[in-house]
């Protein structure tokens, strides 16, 4: 059966992403290493086709296994995908009109057995084996999908020197099976983005300068002793650690601030459907509930610390991960209430 899947099948194993995680490799390596007896030339069929966003289609190394067609079929309900034509001259196709760019799209590209299918966005970034994985929860909503961060950190070279270079879903029965949301899958791009602050800014006038982070910490220290405890408000997000979360409530605690909490509606409500996603775009809200992180006896909310900081009842607000220009409260509210501070 492996000759038979192997007499159209292309020698792009020097150039094919699934090099090093292809079953069909694999197990040529483990029980086959016998010469070819195929002398007549191989079937070609289209090769770099995309089929939607995310995923790539080579059609001369897919063996038909029909993964990928049960997958829309059956798991997605949306059947983008199909098997046309007859014999060896059959492939893998998209039907009329249809193009694969549902939600858990990118989830035909892990179960694809060979290369046929294969990640636009990992296509020639860096070898699989030269990659370290390391098990995580996916942050992208409140669902805490199971998945395996695949990081570059030795080959600068590769990967335009970005260290996370996939991300892969991570087998739970409870919580994501063997799936990932697209969002989910492709949304570690600001780990390694350029314009991602590395080094604490310190403005002066409108502009930023560097500062070590000894200099940050003493700056944050003598801002926050400077004020009474009701002139304080700390505004905690749902996207911080527990350690994070807990650290921080210890410290309102001690200082006796009373103004804490994580909350900020979005701008926009998030999507949600019965699959994987959830509209809440958080994954630690049960953390940030768990840790405490909630007015104190007379404290105010979040949109209360807004409202008493435009009125300059608040004094200090200390704003963690948030941007309030893009939340549901009027820009011109969040301008006047931060209008002369350092948020």
């Amino acid at each position: 059966m492996m000759e038979f899947h192997l007499i159209n099948h292309p020698l792009d194993c020097p150039v094919c992403d699934q090099a090093g995680e292809c079953f069909l490799q694999i197990y040529y390596m483990k029980h086959g290493l016998y010469d070819p007896r195929m002398t007549d030339e191989k079937v070609h069929k289209p090769k770099a086709v995309p089929l939607g966003p995310h995923v790539i289609l080579d059609a001369e190394r897919c063996i038909l296994c029909s993964r990928c067609v049960r997958y829309c079929d059956e798991v997605t309900h949306t059947g983008e995908l199909g098997i046309f034509h007859r014999g060896d001259h059959s492939e893998i196709g998209l039907f009329p009109g249809k193009a694969l760019e549902n939600k858990y799209s990118g989830n035909v590209i892990d179960i694809c057995p060979v290369g046929a299918l294969t990640d636009r966005d990992f296509r020639f970034k860096v070898r699989v084996w030269y990659l370290d994985t390391a098990k995580s929860v996916c942050n992208g909503c409140a669902r805490g999908c199971n998945i395996e961060v695949h990081t570059n950190k030795h080959r600068h070279h590769h990967n335009e020197g970005r260290r996370v270079a996939r991300l892969k879903p991570r087998f739970n029965a409870d919580v994501n099976k063997w799936w990932v949301c697209d969002a989910g899958r492709y949304g570690f791009r600001w780990i390694d983005d350029k314009s991602r602050l590395r080094e604490p800014l310190h403005r002066v006038g409108s502009q930023g300068a560097d500062v070590s982070w000894d200099r940050a910490l003493q700056e944050v220290a003598a801002s926050v002793g400077r004020y009474r405890s009701e002139e304080i408000g700390f505004l905690a997000s749902a996207q911080m650690s527990n350690e994070d979360l807990w650290t921080l409530r210890q410290l309102a605690d001690r200082l006796g601030v009373k103004n804490l909490d994580f909350r900020v509606p979005p701008a926009v409500p998030g999507d949600e459907d019965d699959f994987l996603i959830r509209a809440d775009k958080n994954p630690n809200t049960r953390g940030a509930v768990l840790c405490g992180i909630a007015p104190g006896p007379g404290g105010l909310d979040a949109a209360g610390m807004l409202r008493a900081a435009r009125e300059k009842r608040i004094k200090l607000l200390w704003i963690f991960h948030h941007d309030l220009a893009v939340s549901a409260w009027p820009e011109a509210e969040v301008l006047a209430a931060l209008e002369g501070r350092r948020p």
